[in-house]
């Protein structure tokens, strides 16, 4: 992908790429909460592509979520978002074009069908609360996301990274890291869903085996569900892991029924799609997961 790729924001319908041409799902009225436009660095489309997209698959809703990374301490160089085809910082200011995009969208696609949400998966980092308290105040946002992409400063999510990260770990240490993340980020309240959750799997299973995923669920259901109970906070099931040829979704089946089991509110699907045609994957296998997520029927 390359970075200043030129950004085109509202298309005509006849001008989409073939790859947006995907079958309706079969199940009506879900709802994805976790896509990225071109305002994320390592994301491709218009938020028109996507929405037209999401009319296409059937969607009634969907919820933008661009990356917001600023972790001043971090080891890579993820703290940029895209606007108008520049990269630029991640700063509070530079998020007023997204905002107002997203907003239009929402006015409109709300007459053809589908509600445009605005929302944004925050980088978690140590201290990050008060950042995101100033997001919030700063724009109404419908939706605050955590996504934690890094251990110990070091991003653990990208092939050319995770090697870097994890080679100076144990498989303990790497999975009490990140469940201590995942439980600061709960107990700080600000979020409203804690993104892929076992996200380390994703290379860490390949680099330490399964004892990694063996290790998480334990950890999980010992101190993450806990935390998430207690504090309202709720998790996303996203269906990437399922094109990252993990075969399973981010949390797994496994850990989704345990968590409901324990009380933790499993919110909303998401695709975290990245390209428009990755809108609603795999949708119809992951919505009886989330209760919340299917449509209400009339009852005689």
């Amino acid at each position: 992908m390359e970075p200043n790729a030129p950004v085109t924001r509202f298309l005509p319908e006849a001008s989409l790429p073939e790859y947006n041409q995907r079958e309706p799902l079969s199940i009506p009225g879900l709802a994805d909460y976790h896509c990225h436009c071109d305002y994320s660095i390592d994301a491709t489309g218009s938020i028109d592509e996507y929405c037209i997209a999401a009319l296409r698959r059937g969607l009634v809703e969907i919820c933008f979520t661009t990356h917001f990374d600023s972790n001043p301490n971090s080891l890579g160089d993820a703290d940029q978002i895209r606007i108008n085809s520049e990269l630029q910082p991640s700063i509070p200011e530079n998020l007023a074009p997204y905002v107002e995009d997203v907003r239009q969208a929402d006015d409109t696609y709300h007459s053809k069908g589908l509600s445009v949400k605005l929302g944004l998966e925050f980088g978690w980092y140590k201290g990050c609360e008060e950042g995101v308290a100033r997001l919030r105040e700063m724009y109404t946002f419908d939706y605050m996301l955590c996504g934690i992409h890094e251990v110990g400063n070091a991003c653990f999510a990208c092939r050319e990274c995770f090697e870097a990260c994890f080679s100076s770990l144990s498989v303990e240490e790497v999975v009490d890291k990140y469940t201590r993340q995942v439980v600061t980020a709960a107990e700080s309240g600000v979020f409203d869903t804690i993104a892929h959750l076992d996200y380390i799997k994703k290379y860490g299973t390949e680099f330490f085996g399964p004892k990694l995923e063996e290790l998480f669920a334990k950890a999980a259901k010992e101190q993450i569900f806990p935390a998430l109970v207690k504090s309202g906070t709720a998790l996303e099931v996203n269906t990437s892991g399922i094109r990252h040829g993990i075969d399973n979704y981010y949390p797994s089946i496994r850990i989704v029924n345990e968590a409901r089991r324990a009380g933790v509110e499993i919110r909303h699907l998401g695709s975290d799609a990245h390209v428009p045609w990755q809108i609603g994957l795999d949708f119809d296998a992951a919505a009886s997961l989330v209760s919340s997520s299917m449509p209400a029927w009339d009852e005689d």
